[in-house]
């Protein structure tokens, strides 16, 4: 027997101004990409083939560009033809792609693949916790498997629960149909899985886990900078119509707790930022939570280092920001060159700035797998350092460091462009402050242009 297997990748966030193209994507194939999906290893030793369809991630951007979209997914559809006695089907995405003109990248994914392979065949999908998930999207699968931890700890597991999902839907022929509750809250980086009522939410769905008339149990946060009218969180269940009371209980239970979240971390205001710089614990992470590039945000802004530029007291590592005209300036001059740094206006909150310094170190700048994505230049302007890149990237592991030459412990405050830390950061910090900035992934949506929610929200600040 055997099974179809890809992943199809891209976090979007439709306030963002960056749209991802091709050149967006790792694309790995043939046995690299089985390789790179953690739920093959199970599929291969229940003896199944697995026909490598793509692997293809891409950082967190703006809406994926039509025109690219519909490449990479021809060449999944070609594959997919082409073996259309498949068994079942195995799918990793992210589960928020929105693209140009079409909205869910994951629904349009699905229905085209259904018209190659056919309404009976089997698939079950892995994502994470920030899907958003529509209605024609959940009538087109058999199983989804959502991460159950923010920040994001557990994707081996869920890959793995997919994967015997999917085992169980091709031997057993269970009935599998969708339960599903919406709830209308927009959560962002309060949304972490310590935090009630999540806790109790993911003890509800262990429990549901064991009931033989449930294939897959899933609650999302969703991914609160799209526009769309699914946004939100939701309880996902699959199983036969007994399952559907589970999905109503946790459900239920969800809405009626929805104003439990809080900020569990130091947060501050920018215009607090000082202060809080002033009381931190070296080396101190600094969250440029509205210019985060791990949710969409195209990481050009400068808004957090104009703040800053009169600290005198503090080495200040700002890590990284992307500017194509003023990284192409600095890659003409060699390591020790004296050099002036220009920075443009990328929005409305930064007005530009211009250093004086030097071009201090060159590195290697890595991606959202740590694939390598072109050099970094690191530019010293007294006690501020700033990493120039020609790519949107983010530092969200030691590695990303370790790439440019650059030893965190040498600075006081590192300012990142992310929300919540990513866990491989875990130990190699003293403080972390998260700062409520401006911006496309800003935390403040009522500063958000929505224009196709349907209901009132629920949000927190």
């Amino acid at each position: 027997m055997k099974i179809l297997v890809g992943s199809f990748q891209c976090e979007s966030n439709t306030f963002s101004p960056h749209k991802a193209s091709k050149e967006d994507f790792h694309i790995l194939r043939e046995e690299a990409a089985i390789d790179a999906m953690h739920g093959c290893k199970i599929l291969k030793n229940e003896g199944f083939e697995l026909i490598p369809m793509l692997y293809a991630v891409s950082l967190p951007s703006g809406e994926v560009k039509k025109k690219d979209y519909f490449e990479i997914l021809k060449e999944f559809l070609t594959i997919a033809a082409d073996h259309r006695d498949a068994d079942g089907v195995y799918l990793y995405f992210h589960g928020a792609m929105q693209v140009e003109d079409i909205g869910s990248g994951e629904e349009f994914f699905t229905e085209k693949l259904r018209l190659v392979l056919g309404k009976e065949i089997p698939i079950s999908v892995a994502c994470d916790f920030h899907s958003v998930v529509t209605d024609r999207y959940l009538s087109l699968i058999n199983a989804i498997s959502g991460f159950r931890t923010a920040p994001h700890t557990d994707y081996d597991a869920t890959e793995d629960r997919a994967a015997r999902a999917l085992i169980r839907l091709i031997r057993e022929k269970p009935v599998s149909l969708p339960h599903y509750v919406r709830i209308p809250v927009l959560w962002a980086d309060a949304a972490q899985t310590d935090c009630e009522p999540y806790p109790t939410v993911l003890e509800m769905l262990k429990e549901a886990d064991k009931e033989a008339s449930v294939v897959s149990a899933s609650v999302f946060n969703g991914q609160p900078w799209i526009d769309s009218p699914y946004v939100g969180a939701s309880v996902v269940i699959y199983g036969d119509n007994k399952a559907e009371s589970h999905a109503k209980k946790i459900g239920e239970y969800f809405l009626q707790n929805i104003r439990k979240l809080s900020f569990k971390v130091p947060y501050c205001l920018p215009k607090d930022l000082p202060k809080a710089i002033s009381e931190s614990l070296a080396p101190a992470f600094i969250s440029d939570s509205g210019d985060n590039t791990t949710a969409g945000a195209d990481g050009k802004s400068s808004y957090l280092l104009e703040l800053c530029k009169d600290i005198r007291d503090k080495k200040l590592l700002f890590a990284a920001i992307c500017c194509e005209e003023a990284f192409d300036d600095l890659a003409k001059h060699s390591v020790g060159d004296c050099v002036q740094l220009s920075l443009p206006a990328r929005d409305k909150f930064s007005k530009g700035i211009m250093l004086n310094g030097k071009v201090s170190k060159k590195g290697r700048i890595l991606g959202f797998v740590k694939e390598d994505c072109g050099e970094g230049i690191l530019f010293e302007s007294e006690n501020i350092s700033i990493i120039l890149t020609a790519v949107r990237s983010s530092f969200i592991s030691p590695d990303h460091f370790s790439a440019m030459g650059i030893d965190v412990s040498d600075y006081d405050c590192i300012f990142v462009k992310m929300g919540y830390l990513w866990p491989e950061l875990a130990g190699h910090y003293g403080s972390t402050v998260f700062c409520l900035s401006p911006g496309s992934s800003t935390n403040d949506f009522s500063t958000l242009n929505y224009k196709n929610l349907k209901t009132e929200y629920c949000f927190i600040k």
